[in-house]
């Protein structure tokens, strides 16, 4: 049933007009891009920031709700917008992370499934695109694909990520942790890598423009800073840049977090940090707070505290770039 908090949090009506609001205040600095649409033709908003033009400094994606019933991932976005933004003009730190990158906010990129969970279901996850066929084409009346279990990059030697060695297609028998080939659960990974268009429109901006450095991804819940690998327990080789990075976050918010290898919380298939982390970007997640849909009361402390995470995170992306000592783009 829905959730009457849902009145204290931005709706997907709400968020198109929160971005083009400082793309008209702040013309010079931030524009409102659609990456694309989806199954029920929402558009996906993104607001671009930056002082320069396109693709001349580091790239940062900020991303929320790529799980529908998780509201606050989508407020912590919106509020970083407006630190980077209405500060630039007073504040010297504000002013050089717009100056020295290009910052791109995707508040919501399940838009279909967001509103489901507002006026519908307020458990639902996945995005709503009716799935017509399974991986090995047995039909089926399911409806929704798990975005975080869909990312693909068509590279034959990363297949492994969004489909691990011995997991067969169409068999929930082999399911390899919290990933499904049973179109009917919350984790289903969909019929194909990047079946979605809702990843077809994230992986075109981090894959596509080659000054994307870095994502930082918010969740919800567990107050936990996550890294690659998740697909497997084994760490990643640049698990010490990714504990380095992942500290000087955790300290911007009083070492309230929890920093682990995504794994640890839970094995699973198809997530975007490991597809970005295998392209050469830094990619981390934050599961925000102590659950999906907490009181609107909480919104405001949560942004403010999170969002130092967010800006200690630009800080970190821009000045590796400056010293050489990010891993080099795919």
């Amino acid at each position: 049933t829905p959730n009457p908090a849902g009145a204290g949090y931005h709706s997907y009506e709400e968020i198109g007009p929160e971005l083009e609001q400082p793309a008209q205040q702040y013309p010079q600095l931030c524009s409102r891009v659609s990456l694309g649409r989806t199954h029920e033709g929402r558009e996906i908003w993104a607001l671009r920031i930056g002082s320069s033009g396109e693709g001349q400094q580091p790239g940062i994606v900020i991303t929320g709700c790529h799980h529908a019933r998780e509201w606050m991932s989508v407020e912590v976005p919106l509020h970083v917008a407006h630190q980077l933004l209405d500060n630039y003009a007073t504040d010297p730190a504000a002013k050089a992370r717009v100056d020295k990158a290009e910052i791109w906010i995707v508040p919501c990129v399940n838009p279909d499934g967001y509103e489901h969970s507002r006026s519908e279901d307020s458990w639902w996850r996945k995005n709503r695109r009716p799935v017509e066929h399974d991986a090995v084409g047995k039909p089926t009346e399911a409806i929704g694909v798990d975005l975080n279990r869909n990312y693909c990059d068509q590279d034959p030697e990363h297949f492994v990520l969004y489909r691990p060695q011995g997991d067969t297609p169409g068999s929930t028998a082999d399911d390899w942790g919290a990933t499904s080939d049973n179109p009917r659960s919350d984790t289903y990974r969909g019929p194909s890598g990047a079946s979605e268009v809702e990843v077809q429109a994230l992986l075109q901006l981090e894959l596509g423009r080659k000054n994307i450095r870095g994502v930082l991804d918010h969740h919800s819940y567990g107050e936990m800073i996550l890294y690659p690998w998740g697909h497997t327990d084994e760490p990643a080789p640049n698990r010490d840049l990714y504990v380095e990075i992942g500290k000087s976050l955790n300290e911007a918010m009083g070492n309230r977090y929890s920093l682990k290898q995504s794994s640890g919380l839970y094995p699973s298939s198809g997530e975007s940090d490991d597809i970005h982390n295998a392209n050469g970007l830094i990619s981390f997640t934050l599961e925000v707070g102590r659950s999906f849909q907490p009181k609107p009361s909480t919104i405001a402390p949560t942004c403010e505290l999170v969002g130092q995470a967010n800006l200690a995170f630009i800080d970190q992306i821009v000045a590796r770039v400056e010293d050489g000592s990010l891993p080099a783009r795919v």
